[in-house]
């Protein structure tokens, strides 16, 4: 019980890469076997072996990243630079879609694993940043307060029936809906949430999103499906409205990742170098979404909505 606790925060950035809550945890991701040791495998879990690479089972495994800088750094890390630049630039134009982009690039070159944990202390400090930013701060949280805390009792939910339910069909069926319902609001039978159901929606939502992140690690697409939902919701709204909602997850995700080991002292350091880049990124997007019309702000982050579902039956079929 006291690992399942802080593990079931960990489900927003490996849903961007494509790699599942089973996969950070244990390994056993299909297809990804042999490729890096999961936190269990590597004896990671093990208090007494945790922020010790050098006791764990294969260190030849446990030292890969390692190598792999030592070997390639240079062209390493002018290519992460870039991966997280180009990341934080969508995050400031769209406020979405940052591991969506970057974990993937990164991965490239990095074990999984690294690419995650990489991305800790960026998402964080992106997410607190435009949310710090917003011009009705305050409003926000009033507004949104019960979907954040749906969101962590929804998770915990999904994390204790993690074992009882078929994940590949949990995916399917939401992948489904979720690319349907995207198709929909592309078009002119587009739905609206009436003022005095956005709150009981946002806990829906809220619930529905925690559920199946806690399951399968896919956070986003319950919440940008609501919050595309709601009548009257500006561009700026949205951005700092789904990155209050994202700071439920990202922080106490981040801590989960340095309570089961991955986020050891060395990633730690690359993790905060990495905010640099992504900053930069952050800053630049911003500037360009003042030229994004509202409508067509609104295609582009349909247009991630259906990446994210297409992402889910891909999982699915895996």
């Amino acid at each position: 019980m006291v690992k399942v606790i802080p593990a079931f925060f960990c489900f927003v950035i490996p849903a961007q890469a494509g790699i599942s809550y089973r996969t950070l945890i244990d390994g056993t991701e299909p297809g990804l076997q042999g490729s890096l040791p999961g936190l269990q495998h590597a004896g990671l879990q093990d208090s007494r072996l945790r922020g010790n690479v050098r006791n764990c089972n294969n260190a030849a495994l446990c030292y890969r990243n390692l190598i792999l800088l030592v070997e390639y750094g240079p062209w390493i890390v002018a290519w992460c630079f870039f991966a997280l630049t180009c990341g934080g630039f969508i995050k400031g134009a769209l406020g979405v879609g940052t591991p969506l982009l970057t974990v993937p690039m990164m991965a490239q070159v990095l074990p999984p694993q690294m690419a995650i944990a990489i991305m800790a202390i960026p998402v964080v400090v992106a997410n607190v940043l435009q949310f710090a930013q917003a011009e009705r701060s305050t409003a926000v949280v009033a507004r949104f307060w019960p979907t954040f805390i749906a969101i962590l009792i929804g998770t915990w939910i999904g994390v204790k029936i993690l074992s009882t339910i078929d994940e590949k069909t949990l995916m399917f069926l939401v992948g489904v809906a979720v690319i349907a319902f995207a198709l929909l609001q592309g078009s002119k039978f587009r739905l609206h949430l009436p003022d005095r159901l956005v709150k009981p929606a946002g806990i829906l939502f809220g619930g529905a999103s925690g559920l199946i992140g806690g399951v399968s690690s896919f956070f986003g697409p319950m919440l940008i499906t609501y919050l595309i939902s709601i009548r009257g919701l500006s561009k700026n709204q949205f951005v700092s409205s789904i990155s209050f909602l994202y700071v439920s997850a990202v922080v106490p995700w981040t801590l989960t990742l340095y309570y089961f080991g991955l986020l050891d002292e060395r990633l730690l350091v690359y993790s905060t170098f990495a905010t640099l880049p992504v900053t930069l990124g952050l800053l630049t997007g911003q500037r360009i979404r003042h030229w994004i019309s509202e409508e067509r702000f609104r295609y582009l982050i349909i247009g991630i909505l259906v990446i994210s579902g297409l992402s889910m039956l891909w999982r699915a079929a895996q």
